[in-house]
């Protein structure tokens, strides 16, 4: 017999963004860097421990309540589209990890 399991919770899309997930400064950058990714790590470095979640960085709502607007980003594109182009170069320049 089905049963509906009132607590049921899919799990993450494929590209999907863990608004929880712990954003942490590592380093910050030497020599010539992209001021767009400069706010991100302006950002952390402005933020207690140098750490918060995707959704304190980016904010979670389309609210002008993000840590990287709040750092001076002036773009037409979103907080969510820079830390999504930015986020590999970061990680793999080790100036930030995920937690």
């Amino acid at each position: 017999m089905e049963t509906i399991d009132k607590n049921f919770k899919a799990g993450a899309q494929k590209g999907s963004t863990n608004y929880n997930q712990k954003v942490i400064l590592v380093a910050t950058p030497k020599g010539k860097f992209p001021p767009q990714a400069g706010k991100i790590i302006e950002a952390l470095l402005a933020a207690k421990d140098y750490t918060l979640t995707v959704g304190e960085l980016v904010g979670v709502d389309g609210s002008k309540d993000s840590a990287l607007e709040k750092a001076g980003l002036e773009t037409v594109q979103t907080p969510m589209d820079i830390w999504s182009h930015y986020r590999g170069r970061l990680i793999e320049e080790n100036l930030i990890k995920l937690g």
